[in-house]
Order: C-alpha cells, then structure tokens, then sequence
C-alpha cells in the first residue's frame, strides 16, 4: 500500500508511550486517508459501494421488525424505527471490537517498517466503520417520514452521541489492540462475548418489557450509549442518566486504555 501520503515533516517519530493515543487521534489526515482508502478497496469494482452496508441494513430491518414486532407486540410504525437504530449502532461497536482485536496484528508490517503512533491503526478502523454508520443512519430517517414520523429538533442531539460514539470506538480499539497483541486466544473470546451480550442489550426489545426487571438495561453502558442515537432520532428526549453513563464511560475507557499504552506501547511491535 502506498503511504507516500505521510509527510515526512509531520513530527510523528517523536511521540512516546505517553502520548500515542493523544499525537495518534490529532493525525487525522493519516487514519482518514487510511479509512478511506479500506473502503474504497472493499468496494472496488461495486456499482453502489458501501451501500451495499445499507441494502444489508434495511433487509435485515424489514425482516427482523416483521418477526420481532409481532412477537413482543408493538406498533410497526414505532419498532421498525427503534430497531433500526439500534442495529446501526450495535453493528458499528461490533465491528470496532472485533476489528480493534486485531488492529496491530493485521497492521504488523506497517509497525514494523514505520514509526507512527499505535493509536492511528485504530483510528483508522473506528473512521471506517464510522463512515459505515453513516451510510446507514438515513434508513432510520426514510422509515420515520414513511410512518409519518418527522423529526424534530431533538434530532440534533444526534451530533454530540455520534461524537461520543467514535471516540467509544478509539479506545476500545486501543485496549483490545494492545491486549490481543500479547493473548491471541482474546478475539475468539471477544466474538463470542459480543454474540450474548448483544442479547442483554436493548437492541431489538424496550426496556419496558422488564417491567421490575429493568434495571437489567439500566445498568448496562452499551444500552445508554445507544439511546443517545436513538432516542433524538425517534423523537424522545435523551434522559441525562444516559449521557452520564456515556461519558463516564468514555472516560474510564481512555484512561485504563492510557495506562495500557504507556505500559505496553514499545513492547507491541515486538509481539507482533
């Protein structure tokens, strides 16, 4: 692949274990231009690309809705919408954690022959899928007007959970990249791990339908996280107890996938 592109101005050789993750994220032109050239390689010789991503959104949608909508009871005109996002969302956070398992490991001989910050090859897989989602979020959009559902303002609140979102998506890399580096017995485990906790998510069901039991969401991260995209998009008020577990999340996230770094950050090349 040609990395002509990095400029050999760019004081990116300089960086240590102490700031990777911070010089790694400030590189934006290097993971962008890497992202976007995944993309357009996965897609090479496609007739519609990527929205391929979101023809695979829409049927699964369509399919799940009519199954699921019918089994737990709702309106479709209300689940298919709710569904939607929340598929979206998964499907990224899927797609960073296991792609993140082996971020370093699939990146090996670009580590080995340049010395960029760890953080980049992360970068890279979180802005990938991240253009994904957004090739797929507009389906959310095109199902409310059908419905005769039109968004309101609160859609706007979309931007700030879409931020949080990728940045979720950078440390997670981090941690699982460093992580698998070392143990290659951790991808199969994060795969299968996503698979159950996919099914303690409120993804394709309402917290509601716990009734007593709904702490079960309450109490889960990744259900907050996805109810900041989905809850300004379907038209309901974002409850603060979701941004607090979004961002404390974010926070604990970066500092444990910090310590990580500034630990384990020289020894990464040699595991590889």
């Amino acid at each position: 692949m040609d990395i002509s592109f990095i400029n050999d101005k760019e004081d990116l050789t300089r960086h240590d274990e102490h700031n990777d993750i911070l010089v790694g994220m400030k590189s934006v032109r290097i993971w962008g231009t890497l992202g976007w050239h995944d993309i357009r390689q996965r897609y090479r010789r496609s007739v519609i690309g990527p929205f391929w991503f979101t023809l695979s959104t829409v049927i699964m949608v369509v399919v799940l809705g009519a199954l699921y909508a019918a089994l737990l009871k709702q309106e479709y005109k209300h689940y298919l919408p709710y569904l939607a996002v929340g598929l979206v969302v998964w499907q990224y956070l899927a797609a960073v954690a296991n792609e993140g398992c082996i971020a370093f490991i699939g990146s090996a001989g670009l580590i080995k022959q340049v010395r960029l910050p760890l953080t980049i090859h992360v970068c890279r897989i979180a802005w990938r899928n991240f253009v994904i989602l957004l090739h797929s979020l507009p389906v959310v959009i095109v199902m409310l007007v059908a419905f005769g559902q039109w968004p309101g303002w609160e859609c706007l609140l979309v931007l700030p959970g879409l931020v949080l979102l990728l940045l979720q998506g950078v440390w997670l890399g981090v941690m699982l990249g460093v992580l698998c580096a070392r143990f290659r017995d951790i991808p199969p485990i994060v795969s299968n791990l996503i698979q159950v906790v996919f099914f303690f998510t409120p993804v394709m069901w309402s917290p509601d339908i716990l009734k007593e039991r709904a702490w079960v969401a309450e109490y889960n991260p990744l259900y907050h996280l996805i109810e900041t995209i989905r809850a300004p998009l379907i038209g309901r008020p974002v409850l603060w107890q979701s941004w607090a577990w979004s961002v404390a999340l974010l926070v604990v996230g970066f500092v444990f996938s910090q310590l990580l770094m500034r630990r384990f950050r020289n020894r990464v090349p040699y595991w590889l």
